[in-house]
């Protein structure tokens, strides 16, 4: 049981970044904390609508030592991978794609859309992989909305996207403690939740709420100091993501795509993306290049 309430370690604001299609609310990395339990990645797509032939066209890319997380609110996105996957997700669904050793993957608009006025609003992770699964071979598996776990806990509706909570496990395939709940609550409900040992943040998707005597507001990245408790207060309607879980006892390194504890291990998947030896999506040839010059790994 955590032995305080409410207290805020730290509050993230978004960094603005164009994909080339929408421009995303980017949380994490976060130099500062570089990480929340496993979670070392946080985009968030705000509710954008595109006119006919516009929207996502992420061409593919590589990945490895990290599993990523994609929860969809609206619209409709088509993942691609170098294992031949071709997987449609609709809202509620949840894509869970482990890089193990390495995976490359596209994200674009559905061709039933090309032609059509639509709606995107998403969230995407990276969980990164404990030391022991960081070169498991590459996965993908896809969950519909239906097969997600929904539940009241008090005066909230809770669906538990990723991991365990309050009793319950997702479906969704987890190789480290965690926790991700999509949290609904109308105005005057509350939501309480006790993470133990694990470390807890949330973000606040539409509404407003009140820790204790803050009010928090859409956009904020709210992370608890650890062994810390959360009680919140819907002020208006609430959606809130909650997400959190045991922290690594090794460091992680990012450089661009990659997450790994072994630089060496990057600069071997960089060389391989470079030479095109790395997992190539089958028919898509247009790939997103190396940055040049390279970013700054975070160390």
């Amino acid at each position: 049981m955590s032995s305080t309430q409410n207290n805020i370690l730290m509050e993230i604001a978004p960094r603005l970044v164009s994909l080339g299609g929408p421009t995303v609310h980017r949380l994490m990395p976060y130099a500062k904390k570089r990480m929340i339990g496993p979670f070392i990645f946080f985009d968030y797509f705000p509710a954008t609508d595109f006119a006919a032939g516009e929207g996502m066209e992420v061409r593919p890319h590589p990945h490895i030592g990290l599993s990523t997380l994609s929860y969809l609110l609206e619209g409709a996105v088509l993942h691609h991978d170098s294992l031949g996957h071709k997987q449609l997700l609709a809202p509620g669904d949840v894509n869970w794609m482990t890089a193990g050793k390495g995976i490359s993957h596209s994200e674009r608009v559905p061709p039933e859309l090309h032609g059509k006025a639509h709606r995107l609003h998403l969230l995407q992770f990276w969980v990164a992989l404990p030391l022991a699964e960081e070169d498991r071979e590459p996965s993908f598996k896809h969950h519909a909305a239906s097969d997600i776990p929904r539940f009241q806990v008090g005066d909230a509706d809770v669906r538990l996207v990723a991991g365990s909570a309050f009793g319950k496990t997702s479906p969704v395939d987890v190789y480290s403690k965690l926790f991700f709940m999509d949290v609904q609550l109308k105005k005057g409900g509350t939501f309480e939740f006790d993470p133990g040992s694990q470390e807890l943040a949330f973000f606040i998707i539409k509404g407003k709420l009140s820790l204790g005597e803050k009010e928090i507001a859409p956009d904020d990245f709210v992370i608890l100091e650890h062994d810390s408790s959360l009680k919140i207060t819907a002020m208006e309607d609430t959606q809130v993501v909650v997400l959190g879980g045991d922290s690594f006892p090794e460091p992680r390194h990012i450089f661009w795509n990659y997450v790994s504890s072994s630089k060496e291990k990057i600069e071997k998947a960089k060389q391989a993306w470079m030479d095109g030896s790395f997992p190539q999506v089958p028919g898509e040839p247009d790939i997103i290049p190396l940055p040049t010059p390279a970013p700054t790994p975070l160390s």
